[in-house]
């Protein structure tokens, strides 16, 4: 006579484990699985340059705050055959001409909360990742970088500079010189990502990337 109620409790107690577990049952969305290191390989510029290996490009809800960001994960590798500094800077051109800094107006805690969710737990931000790259394989670093989501999306270029030493001095109209650094760009496509509840990876092609000086 008891058997039938522990049973109904049981498939009770199951359903709602399994719509608790459900992606968007609470109106939230389920944090990404950890990332491997990216496999992609940008050709150094030059041979005393790192290795850039670009990740994804993704735009995510912080859950606790409800904000908007994008969050780019990258490795760069040293196979120069001697240590190099690695001094990054990522800056995002949105559509509507937004110049957007890597880092500024993220909040620490924020930051701290998207590595989790969308990059390797051993990911350094933008200062962390500063400093000596030596040489090898098993030294290469992983970074995560973090903007938040304003300007234009539907077209968008990424700037990297840091992975090539290479720099020059440009004259300026005004009789000064300005440091112009060689720079990696992506360009990217983000359509239809307005549902806050949706992490959406932004489209690109590849055949445009390039380097220029910046």
């Amino acid at each position: 006579m008891l058997l039938r109620p522990v049973l109904s409790s049981l498939a009770l107690a199951t359903l709602a484990a399994a719509l608790s577990a459900a992606p968007g049952a609470w109106g939230q969305t389920p944090a990404p699985a950890t990332p491997a290191r990216p496999s992609e390989k940008v050709k150094p510029a030059t041979p005393n340059d790192l290795e850039l290996r670009p990740g994804l490009m993704q735009l995510v809800t912080d859950e606790q705050s409800g904000g908007r960001y994008w969050v780019f994960t990258y490795s760069v590798v040293n196979r120069t055959g001697k240590t190099q500094r690695f001094s990054p800077r990522f800056d995002l051109l949105m559509g509507d001409g937004a110049i957007l800094e890597a880092g500024r107006g993220v909040p620490v805690e924020v930051a701290r909360r998207l590595r989790v969710a969308c990059a390797s737990p051993q990911a350094l931000d933008q200062f962390q990742v500063m400093g000596d790259v030596l040489d090898g394989e098993a030294n290469a670093k992983d970074g995560f970088v973090v903007w938040p989501a304003k300007g234009d999306a539907k077209q968008f270029t990424l700037f990297i500079a840091g992975p090539s030493q290479a720099f020059d001095r440009v004259d300026q109209p005004d009789g000064t010189k300005k440091i112009v650094r060689r720079t990696w760009c992506r360009d990217f496509s983000a359509p239809g990502t307005a549902d806050p509840r949706v992490t959406a990876e932004a489209g690109f092609d590849p055949i445009r990337d390039r380097w220029i000086m910046r």
